[in-house]
């Protein structure tokens, strides 16, 4: 059995709970006494028939059903009309006589039939234009500001570029200046004005609830464990692993080649500050809530499925896409967000570069911007182990084979539960049985870890 076999198999053991009936939605519910209601009124027709009695036979209004997709497809539609200034209302999945207004007046104002009712082609253009918008940054930004029309000024530049027609090069637009901080009168201090036993407005709280998991005090409490260790942990026979330690020195090293990576792309982005950088990279990151919270109910293959959709309709070349991401990726790490480093690794992913799949699952096994999802992570592990094998181009270029070596051995070892293990090489002495443990070494024998075949020979 090849290794990566023997991990599918493992896993599919250990996902292979009972899953617990879906409870019936509002809407199937309406169905199902639709359905007991036409059952008795047509027995009740039936034995009136019999009878020279007068029938009366009310009519109920049974709501259609949609189905969770088109729910779905209905709730985008919805955020894009919100998003280019055509009022639908909350995003519901349900497109009533608010989303139909809503609709025309987004065709109207394209030039097209008011009628409510979406087009294929209105649809996609609809909702790619707010994926684009979303991903655009500073061009998006540019956009609106040289239209005048506000969010719908990108709905005609992208139109007349579907068109071939030339657009006007967007100027960009110097963000006006704040108002001055007010200032207390003369001889009024600003202790003074508030008023005794009220608690000062700026006070802030210490202890106002559990605070989001922080990357970099993980990996500062990672590095010195590192270091009590001697070392951190290394593939190699007659090693001792720590699961979990090696996970967590793997993720901060990864972390630091993306800070390192997004800082050297940075520098090359003329005309930005590295605020303005860092102020654009955090308004993008809430775009791809949707496919964080797909994180913990889709699995790997589904998720990175939505996500080059979704890099696809931006319109945007794969090559810039993927440094703005590479960019902000870095910048969420610098700056300990997760969201945004969370989110600029999806588009990654969505970009077919599967070695961001380490880090998603790295996000999941720790509640990095997500809930914390063990199995899911471990997923995702084993998608980036299947890219990098794959000949994907790695994150991290330090001694390849021996890291992906270790990521398949950690991999393994989360998937069985076993956090501690010693590596041995499963080449020696194959079938070969174990000789019984020596009385005298007995308890030295219960407490070391168990033995891990590889799923490699290695030499010492």
């Amino acid at each position: 059995m090849s290794y990566r076999f023997a991990v599918h198999a493992l896993a599919v053991a250990a996902l292979a709970l009972p899953v617990a009936p879906r409870p019936a939605a509002a809407g199937d519910a309406g169905a199902f006494v639709g359905g007991v209601a036409a059952g008795v009124l047509g027995t009740l027709a039936v034995q009136h028939a019999r009878q020279p009695q007068r029938v009366v036979v009310q009519k109920q209004y049974v709501r259609p059903q949609v189905s969770s997709y088109q729910r779905e497809a209905n709730r985008q539609v919805q955020t894009s009309l919100n998003y280019f200034g055509f009022p639908a209302g909350t995003p519901d999945g349900v497109l009533g006589a608010n989303s139909r207004s809503a609709i025309a007046q987004y065709q109207a104002f394209l030039g097209d039939p008011a009628t409510g009712a979406l087009t294929d082609y209105e649809r996609t253009f609809l909702t790619s234009s707010y994926d684009r918008a979303i991903v655009g940054g500073a061009a998006t930004t540019q956009t609106i500001a040289a239209s005048g029309q506000g969010t719908r000024g990108l709905l005609l530049a992208y139109r007349q570029e579907q068109l071939g027609v030339p657009t006007t090069q967007a100027v960009a637009v110097a963000p006006p200046v704040a108002p001055p901080a007010p200032v207390a009168p003369a001889g009024v201090t600003e202790a003074a004005a508030v008023e005794p036993g009220k608690p000062v407005a700026a006070m802030p709280s210490f202890i106002a609830g559990p605070a989001a998991p922080s990357m970099g005090a993980m990996c500062n409490r990672t590095g010195i464990e590192t270091s009590k260790a001697g070392g951190p942990m290394v593939y190699k026979v007659g090693a001792r692993l720590d699961a979990w330690q090696a996970v967590d020195e793997q993720f901060c090293l990864a972390r630091s080649y993306a800070i390192d990576d997004g800082t050297s792309l940075a520098a090359t982005a003329q005309g930005f500050t590295q605020a303005q950088i860092e102020e654009q990279c955090a308004a993008f990151a809430p775009s791809m809530r949707d496919y964080v919270g797909r994180l913990v109910t889709q699995k790997p293959a589904e998720v990175t499925e939505g996500l080059r959709k979704f890099v696809a309709d931006t319109g945007i070349p794969a090559a810039q896409l993927s440094a703005n991401a590479r960019i902000c990726l870095g910048v969420g790490y610098g700056k300990d967000d997760a969201d945004v480093a969370l989110a600029s690794a999806l588009v990654l992913v969505g970009l077919g570069e599967g070695a961001y799949d380490e880090l998603i699952g790295y996000h999941l096994l720790d509640g990095f911007g997500t809930p914390e999802r063990g199995a899911m992570g471990v997923d995702w592990l084993g998608a980036a182990i299947d890219a990098l094998s794959d000949g994907a181009t790695p994150l991290v270029t330090t001694d390849e084979d021996n890291r992906l070596a270790l990521l398949q051995t950690v991999s393994a070892m989360l998937l069985v539960g076993t956090a501690e293990a010693t590596v041995v090489d499963s080449s020696a002495d194959a079938g070969a049985t174990p000789a019984a443990p020596q009385p005298e070494a007995a308890s030295a024998t219960a407490a070391a870890p168990a033995p891990l075949a590889l799923p490699k020979p290695v030499a010492n």
